[in-house]
Order: C-alpha cells, then sequence, then structure tokens
C-alpha cells in the first residue's frame, strides 16, 4: 500500500478544521550560539513566590486525585480579593479556553460576532469554531471604537468581543464608554470583555467593569498568565450573570484546571501586597522604554497599559527588517500582520536589563537606517549633478 492510498482512505475532517488557519506561535529562531531574550509572548518577569509555591507543591502530591471540578477555593479567593459573588465566576484553563467555551455555549452557526479590527486573532478564531460569521469594524487611532460597534451591531447580532486594555495595541477604553456600549447593545447580544491585561492600567484610569455584568448580556475574563506571571499553569477566570456562567459550565469540559494551577493561583491572588509592587516595579520598566523611544523617525512608541508596548515603523518592510536586525541579536519581538498591523511589532516587557538592551538595539538600527538614508541622499545629489 502506498502513500496516496492511506491518505485517500483517511477519515476526512470537519469543515471547521479544513477552514480554521493553524495557531501561528512567533519565532524562536536568532544567531546561532546566541541566548535569546523572549519578548514576544507577553510574559511576566514576575518572580514568583515562595508563599505560592508551598500550597502548589502540596496540590503535587495529592495529583493522584482529580482536582475540584467547581474550584471552590479558588473562586473563594477571587471574590474575596475583589468583592465579588463567587456562585458568579468560572475558572477556566487559560483565558483562550474560556472563550472558546463562551463562544461554543452561545454562538450558533450563522450568528454574528462583531470584533474590532486589530483585535487579538484568537477572538476571530474561536467565533469560527461555534460557525458564527465575524464583522470586523474599524478602531480609531489604536483604540476600539464605540461608533463603529454600534453601527455594525443590529438584533441578529450574538455577541460583541474586545479586549481592554487592547491586544496588540495596548490602548484602554474608560469604563464611561463601554457602559455606554453595553446600555446601547440589544438585550440579546452578550458583550465579552477581555482583560488579560486590566491590572496593568494606571490606577487613576482604571474603574472595575464587574457591575456592567449584573444586567444580564456582559462578561469579564481575567487571567493568572499575565499580571501573576502564572503562564505555565493555564488558569484563568470570567464574572458574569448567573445565566451566563451556568450554560458556560455546561459546556466546559470538566474538572479542566489542575489542582496544582488552582492552589497557586489562588495564593497569588491573595497577595496582593506583592502583585502591586511588582506592578510599579514593572510600569517605571515600561515608561523608561517608550521615553527612550519617543521622538525617533523610524520607529514610534505607541503609549501602553499594558506588559507590551506596540512599535510602529514606517512601513511593512521596515517593520520585517527591524525584526530580522534583532533576531540576529538574540532578540525576539512579535511582528503583527495577523491583525492587520504589517507595519507594527509588539516587545512584551522584560526586565530592566532585557529593556536596556533591546533599547540599544532598536536606536542601533535606526542609527545604521539613517546612515543609509544619507548614503542614498548623497549619492542621489552627486548623481543630480
Amino acid at each position: 500500500m502506498n502513500t496516496e492510498d492511506v491518505n485517500a482512505g483517511s477519515p476526512a475532517p470537519s469543515r471547521r478544521a479544513r477552514e480554521m488557519p493553524p495557531h501561528v506561535i512567533s519565532g524562536l529562531s536568532t544567531k546561532p550560539a546566541v541566548n535569546p531574550i523572549q519578548l514576544s509572548h507577553n510574559e511576566s518577569a514576575i518572580r514568583l513566590q515562595p508563599n505560592w509555591l508551598e500550597p502548589a507543591a502540596r496540590a503535587a502530591s495529592a495529583a493522584t486525585r482529580y482536582p475540584d471540578p467547581e474550584c471552590k477555593l479558588l473562586r473563594q479567593a477571587i471574590a474575596e480579593t475583589f468583592c465579588l459573588d463567587d456562585e458568579r465566576i468560572i475558572c477556566s484553563a487559560g483565558l483562550m479556553e474560556c472563550l472558546q467555551t463562551l463562544a461554543l455555549a452561545y454562538l450558533d452557526p450563522g450568528d454574528e460576532v462583531v470584533i474590532p479590527e486589530h483585535a487579538f486573532a484568537f477572538f476571530r478564531q474561536v467565533a469560527q469554531l461555534a460557525g458564527a460569521e465575524v464583522t470586523l469594524v474599524p478602531e480609531r487611532n489604536l483604540r476600539v471604537d464605540v461608533g463603529s460597534i454600534l453601527e455594525a451591531v443590529d438584533e441578529s447580532t450574538k455577541m460583541v468581543i474586545f479586549a481592554n486594555p487592547g491586544n496588540p495595541t495596548g490602548t484602554y477604553l474608560c469604563k464611561q464608554c463601554i457602559a455606554e456600549l453595553r446600555l446601547r447593545l440589544p438585550p440579546t447580544t452578550l458583550l465579552v470583555i477581555d482583560e488579560a491585561y486590566a491590572e496593568f492600567v494606571r490606577e487613576d484610569r482604571y474603574e472595575p467593569l464587574f457591575d456592567l455584568t449584573d444586567l444580564g448580556n456582559a462578561i469579564v475574563l481575567r487571567s493568572f498568565s499575565k499580571m501573576y506571571g502564572l503562564a505555565g499553569f493555564r488558569v484563568a477566570w470570567a464574572y458574569g450573570p448567573h445565566e451566563v456562567v451556568d450554560y458556560a459550565r455546561r459546556i466546559q469540559t470538566p474538572a479542566i484546571v489542575s489542582s496544582v494551577a488552582q492552589a497557586i493561583a489562588a495564593a497569588a491572588v491573595r497577595d496582593q501586597l506583592f502583585v502591586h509592587s511588582f506592578k510599579h516595579e514593572m510600569l517605571a520598566i515600561r515608561r523608561r522604554f517608550i521615553d527612550r523611544l519617543a521622538g525617533l523617525y523610524r520607529i514610534s512608541p505607541v503609549e501602553s497599559e499594558t506588559n507590551f508596548v506596540l512599535l510602529r515603523t514606517k512601513s511593512e518592510a521596515e517593520a520585517w527588517n527591524l525584526d530580522e536586525f534583532l533576531s540576529q541579536r538574540g532578540i525576539v519581538l512579535r511582528l503583527q500582520p495577523a491583525v492587520g498591523l504589517n507595519h507594527c511589532l509588539r516587545a512584551s516587557i522584560g526586565t530592566e536589563e532585557q529593556m536596556e538592551l533591546v533599547g540599544s538595539a532598536i536606536l542601533e538600527w535606526c542609527s545604521a537606517a539613517k546612515a543609509d538614508d544619507l548614503r542614498v541622499s548623497s549619492i542621489s545629489g552627486q548623481i543630480g549633478v
């Protein structure tokens, strides 16, 4: 039997599997013998604390038993920390799993989902997985535009999804704007707000959105992968109306959050003193990185309320050139063609030392590019003479 015969007899995948593009991760290739500075995944530079790891170790020692499918202790820790109703909290194996659960719980084939044009690409993928039709709406100056969303929504729109702060833009929409949007949406449209980066917003700007879920058609998602640095444990949560949470639990794979993840997340969320200390440290590093690049001709950083900064270049070619330049120096950022920002790269905020190296490399690239421009200008002038 040859290979063609085997392929011909293989089971046919579903239409959704054929139409779903493969998940693209950022490249890790750098110059040989160079230790990479990985700043493409928005991972946190936070140090995991011993008082977080101890309950995780205890949970690991009892891992012969299934985890609590209701995540009771974790939900209680979250509820007490943020003054919420623990019955309206659902925990998940990462925020992407939470988004997929909500999509499968609320979307049928042919339903319409409205998403901002530069939003996290996975929003589109989960909608398509459920067979829904996606409508992308314009943003204004890299910000979610409430007016554009409302123009696209009608009584048949089943869901609106966006992140606040945005990924990869890093821009932030005030609570008043989101409250207005929720009030003007049809009551049958579910507003899904991804707040994976909410903890990074400056205190003088941020207002909690949890109360917007009280009227029944909004749900707020949070992650332990970003501020808390628990990306490897895959744990997130959402707060919404009783009915929405109930239907999501029916769809979600039972006992999907591991015992170890539940234990370390519960310890981390109770340790707000340390978390806030790290936040101020990270914000200071972010501020210095942005200020260092401000005013450059070939690149401009976008003001951010997250643990990353979007870097705009003059063109797609320039973005790819910078990406290659940095990779040769062991620095891995994230190009953004998947969300229509071909001229941009996203840089996660790492340690002070890492951001110093990244900033210096970008300045070196700008200087080299400027020198090339001067040579081209000189040659052109000579030809003109």
